[in-house]
């Protein structure tokens, strides 16, 4: 069973670390969007910028999450 929780959180990290990659990349195409976009612009970076806090959130939270379960779960 321990083999199995560190492979998960190996799993966990590894994404987590693709997250804060992607998340940088989509806050770098909505500020490109937002001084570039022209009139459209702005609405398309928000678009970006939500996603990206979003998705980052998400992806971070994971690990505590799956801490707390470990915790609660009883066999």
């Amino acid at each position: 069973m321990e083999g199995l929780i560190s492979t998960g959180t190996a799993i966990l990290e590894w994404a987590q670390r693709l997250g804060l990659i992607s998340a940088a990349i989509a806050f770098c195409i909505g500020g490109y969007y937002l001084i570039w976009g022209g009139d459209r612009g702005r609405g398309k970076s928000i678009g970006w910028f939500i996603g990206s806090a979003v998705g980052l959130i998400i992806v971070m939270g994971a690990y505590g999450i799956a801490q707390s379960i470990d915790t609660n779960i009883k066999f």
